[in-house]
C-alpha cells in the first residue's frame, strides 16, 4: 500500500497541464517563468495538435508534441533524434537556447517538490497505445466511454456524502 501525502495524492488525482510551445517562443532576456504557472483544463479540447503541452502527476512529467508541432522546435529540443520513436528518445539539454528554457522549466517545476525526481516522458499525438496511456488518460475532465465527466464525478461523490450523514 502506498501513502502519499494530500498534496502529492491530489496532483496524482488532479495533474496539471501547461502549455509549453508559447514560453519556449518567446524571446526575453530574462527567464520569465510564470506562463508555465497558468495550467490548462484537463481536456482533449485543451489540446492544440501545433503545440507542446506539458503534463505533470507530481511523479513523472510527459511531454506530448502535437502531430503538427514545428519540426524546428522538435529539432531544437530533440536534436537529430527528433524523428526516432519517441520512447527511444532521451531529453537532454542541446547547445540552443530553447533547449536551455525547457530544462529550466523543468527544474523549476521539480523544485517545487524535492521528494520525487520526476522523469521526463515524452510522447507522440496518435502514438498510440502509447499516448493513451500516458497522457490521455490524464485528461480526466473529459467524459471516457459514456460515464460523465471530473465534474459530474465529483458533484455524484458530495451528493452521496450528504445523504448518508
Amino acid at each position: 500500500m502506498m501513502v502519499l501525502p494530500v498534496k502529492n495524492l491530489l496532483k496524482l488525482l488532479y495533474p496539471s497541464l501547461i502549455r509549453v510551445d508559447e514560453h519556449l517562443l518567446k524571446s526575453s532576456g530574462h527567464d520569465d517563468l510564470t506562463s508555465i504557472e497558468k495550467r490548462l483544463p484537463l481536456t482533449a479540447a485543451s489540446l492544440d495538435s501545433r503545440g507542446l503541452y506539458l503534463c505533470d502527476d507530481g511523479f513523472r512529467f510527459i511531454l506530448w508534441f502535437g502531430r503538427v508541432l514545428s519540426p524546428d522546435i522538435a529539432m531544437n529540443l530533440l536534436g537529430p533524434d527528433c524523428a526516432a520513436e519517441l520512447s527511444k528518445v532521451i531529453l537532454g539539454e542541446h547547445g540552443n537556447e530553447m533547449s536551455r528554457k525547457l530544462m529550466r522549466m523543468l527544474n523549476k517545476l521539480r523544485e517545487s517538490d524535492s521528494s520525487y525526481y520526476q522523469l521526463c516522458q515524452l510522447v507522440r499525438q496518435g502514438e498510440q497505445p502509447r499516448e493513451g496511456v500516458l497522457f490521455l488518460s490524464n485528461l480526466v475532465e473529459d467524459p471516457i466511454g459514456g460515464t460523465n465527466g471530473y465534474v459530474e464525478w465529483v458533484l455524484q461523490i458530495h451528493r452521496q456524502v450528504q445523504q448518508n450523514p
